[in-house]
């Protein structure tokens, strides 16, 4: 039941790919007449997309191949909670600009924004709501009801974004906001008219995907951290769902069905790859939830809202500073998430502490200084080698406070003499061992089609990722 989808991990190094040319206010190009025209978006936009397509795509295979071949217990060996924790809570200081940038656009909408996201999931999230049922039967027929779900604990978001929405077209259009204001609700009744009803992603549609050496260790490494997140993930949906952990075959397939899923975001989408969401984790824990079928059901909504374009304009008239509020508490989630990795480990060590706070400290300075760095034309020699690639390659690694951190982290976590428990890495090979019901585990996480697959092929029935019939 861990949901898959665009993940900020995947954030931070396209924005260090990216940087290597930088957006321009205004951007002149010449018309069908021959003349000069300047307009505020990049002609070339397709090639930046191209570039990260093919670099995720590369990076994506090295995770196919964890799961196909079982090389999932190598990584949980040498990353631990603590680069886990270091990864994920320097994503959520990372974007913080991000967040910044948006919402002081219009700091009242931003505020209202975040005030109402938390008065309706913690405040009032234990009140129910009426909702009409309809009920049927083959003994009773139809019956009519009133049902009284907690509604406020899932829709907290998408009903505080609609209100603020709504709020800003109303003094859009009786001109309390004035003109310029970035709160407005643009008039999109032209973009509706040219965007197509239907369209379907397709590869190759922004160009031939490009590779490049910075690019491809970026995602990889965003790839490695968003694969360690997921397995801490599965754990903590099984343990929600009052389901068995699940076994080494289970965690094998989750790994190579995300690899595929980044594989395809980066052959036909917009080159920012997938990783199960740890909100959709807690969304269990609070809505009592963890149907596969609703999951499912969930899936084919979005598929066909991907779909219709139509659904993408209406979306894009959003205001920046609503957006900017609905930031603040993503990536304040993210950052929370991150954080809470830490309980596995030893708080009270000198060591942990030491670890944590230096790749911390880190992670934040070292991309401050590198983008000062970057468009300095005398502070850029020092990063500088003298080739493209390379150069490229330290620019994208000291940009991306995840991977500066997760690099000091990983590193000291596995030099400096700690036990296993002091680390926290015993925790996932003691939940896997706590279930002692092998029909219910095997009823849960098998796969019928791969069972099906095993019975007719023999060799597939030895792949890491199939249960043993």
């Amino acid at each position: 039941n861990a949901e898959y989808g665009g993940s900020f991990i995947f954030f931070p190094v396209a924005a260090g790919i990216l940087s290597k040319t930088p957006c321009q206010e205004v951007y002149t190009v010449i018309d069908q007449d021959g003349n000069n025209v300047n307009q505020t978006w990049d002609p070339n936009w397709h090639h930046r997309m191209t570039e990260l397509q093919g670099n995720l795509m590369l990076a994506s295979v090295v995770q196919i191949v964890l799961g196909s071949l079982g090389l999932v217990g190598l990584l949980l060996k040498v990353v631990g909670p603590i680069t886990i924790a270091v990864m994920i809570a320097l994503i959520g200081c990372n974007l913080a600009p991000t967040a910044e940038a948006m919402a002081s656009t219009n700091w009242k909408i931003s505020l209202l924004m975040i005030a109402l996201v938390a008065i309706f999931s913690e405040y009032l999230k234990k009140v129910p709501v009426p909702l009409p049922t309809v009920k049927y039967s083959r003994g009773s027929g139809i019956k009519c009801g009133v049902a009284w779900p907690r509604l406020f604990t899932t829709l907290s978001v998408i009903t505080s974004l609609v209100l603020v929405w709504v709020l800003c077209g109303i003094l859009t259009a009786t001109g309390v906001l004035p003109e310029g204001d970035p709160a407005r609700v643009r008039d999109i009744s032209e973009d509706l008219r040219i965007a197509k009803w239907i369209y379907f992603p397709y590869p190759g549609q922004f160009g031939t995907p490009r590779v490049s050496v910075g690019g491809f260790v970026g995602f990889l490494a965003a790839i490695l951290a968003g694969a360690i997140e997921s397995i801490g993930d599965y754990f903590a949906c099984a343990k929600l769902s009052g389901a068995p952990p699940p076994p080494k075959y289970a965690l094998n397939r989750g790994m190579l069905m995300e690899g595929v899923g980044c594989f395809l975001t980066g052959l036909c989408g917009p080159g920012l790859g997938v990783t199960s969401y740890s909100e959709n984790i807690g969304a269990i824990g609070l809505t009592k939830v963890g149907s596969r079928r609703v999951i499912f059901c969930s899936a084919v909504i979005m598929l066909l809202m991907g779909t219709i374009g139509k659904i993408g304009v209406l979306f894009a008239s959003i205001p920046r500073p609503v957006v900017g509020g609905m930031y603040f508490v993503m990536f304040g989630i993210v950052l929370a998430v991150g954080i809470s990795n830490l309980r596995f480990i030893d708080l009270t060590s000198s060591r942990n502490i030491f670890i944590i706070g230096l790749s911390l400290y880190f992670g934040i300075i070292v991309p401050n200084w590198a983008y000062k760095a970057i468009n300095d034309p005398i502070q850029v020699k020092s990063i500088q080698t003298g080739n493209e690639e390379f150069d490229q390659l330290v620019r994208v690694i000291l940009t991306s406070g995840m991977i500066v951190g997760a690099i000091i982290a990983c590193f000291l976590d596995n030099t400096i003499p700690g036990s296993a428990e002091e680390r926290g890495m015993t925790n996932y090979e003691t939940e896997s061992k706590q279930c002692s019901d092998q029909e219910l585990r095997d009823k849960i996480y098998r796969e019928p089609l791969m069972e099906w697959a095993a019975g007719k092929l023999p060799l597939f029935r030895n792949l890491p990722f199939v249960p043993t019939i």
